[in-house]
């Protein structure tokens, strides 16, 4: 485990402003018998916060290697007796017991972009008792749209100058359908119009992580549209912790959904914005002023051909490659009596289009290993 696997769970785990937020929660709702679930625990923090507070029995349940720090953690913080580290997707793990309460962070930047929302459907509907709480129960997805100058300037602007007398333009328009985290700026950008609540979430009843949303906005003063800013609120506790864009920063960022180009916009003029994502799917938005539109997808950001967008889609028929077969008889003779060396060899026989050594083809047989087998 390198520290570049590490370094995401970190900025995590010294994030302050937030983990004081969570802590207080948690410090409200953990009695001396209660049984925790810290789902998709990273380091560790939350859940080891929990068994500080009292928990009677904590489960951190992490799916990669950085689960093993997590235990190692707990022991230096005295609560090894409390806390079960189970490394795993929270949808392959099996629990005990029911628990009292679950805290996470899945809600993310802009509550739907990593679908990790409907994980935690499924730890809430199998492992939380009926009377048991949700850290955080609520999720706010806020929308206002800016002026941010530097960020377009900065992030869109410059594929459409050369580099090195070389014309980069061509990929400006991948740019142009990304959607970006973005922290403070100086200066910073300007909220145009009041923000809109778009989604209201209650955790405890919702079951869909599907994001459909229209929206006027009455912008309040004279400017440049350059992007929509989206961010969360979630309630933690009896407090709200919010990433908006002149709030306080944390780990978590506003998100910027670029226009192309810029739409000027008068105050008292009305700006009609439809925002879209099905879970697991593209962020879309369209953007109308007058007779004015803008339309972007972030499934434009990717720089697919069209053979690759046939492969993706839903009527396509595949056929297995080299690499595909390769891992198709990696998978099915995962049975516990060959072990790595012995299969990469075998690789390397079979396949040789695909491995040119055994070392190459050791280093596809761990990383298979690694994602599938226990």
């Amino acid at each position: 485990m390198s520290y570049n696997e590490v370094s995401g769970h970190l900025s995590m785990a010294l994030d302050h402003t937030r983990n004081a937020v969570y802590a207080r929660a948690i410090e409200r709702f953990v009695r001396p018998d209660s049984v925790v679930l810290d789902a998709g625990a990273g380091l560790g923090v939350l859940g080891i916060a929990a068994a500080k507070a009292g928990a009677r029995k904590v489960y951190l349940v992490e799916p990669s290697p950085v689960a093993h720090l997590a235990q190692e953690i707990a022991r230096s913080n005295g609560v090894a007796d409390k806390v079960v580290v189970l490394r795993g997707r929270i949808e392959d793990v099996t629990l005990p017991e029911k628990v009292d309460l679950i805290t996470s962070v899945f809600t993310g930047n802009s509550l739907f972009s990593e679908d990790l929302v409907p994980s935690l459907f499924r730890a809430r509907d199998k492992w939380l008792r009926p009377s048991g709480a949700l850290i955080p129960d609520r999720a706010e997805l806020k929308l206002a749209p800016v002026c941010a100058p530097r960020f377009f300037s900065e992030s869109v602007l410059p594929w459409s100058k050369p580099s090195i007398g070389v014309d980069l333009s061509a990929a400006q328009r991948f740019a142009l359908n990304e959607v970006y985290g973005e922290r403070q700026r100086d200066p910073p950008m300007t909220v145009l119009a009041p923000p809109a609540l778009i989604v209201s979430m209650d955790i405890h009843t919702a079951s869909h992580a599907n994001c459909q949303t229209e929206t006027t906005f009455l912008i309040a003063e004279d400017g440049e549209c350059h992007a929509l800013c989206a961010w969360i609120n979630i309630r933690l506790g009896d407090a709200w912790l919010s990433t908006g864009p002149h709030d306080p920063a944390v780990h978590w960022t506003p998100q910027l959904f670029p226009l192309n180009p810029p739409m000027k916009l008068g105050a008292g003029e009305q700006l009609h914005v439809t925002l879209n994502r099905p879970a697991y799917g593209d962020w879309t938005w369209i953007v109308r002023s007058g007779k004015t539109e803008r339309r972007h997808s972030a499934f434009l950001a990717r720089p697919m051909s069209i053979a690759d967008m046939r492969k993706r889609s839903g009527s396509s028929r595949p056929i297995l490659n080299s690499t595909g077969t390769a891992a198709l008889w990696l998978l099915e003779n995962m049975h516990g009596e060959t072990s790595l060396s012995d299969m990469a060899q075998t690789l390397t026989s079979q396949f040789p289009s695909a491995f040119a050594s055994v070392t190459e083809a050791m280093a596809f047989v761990q990383r298979i290993a690694g994602n599938y087998a226990d």
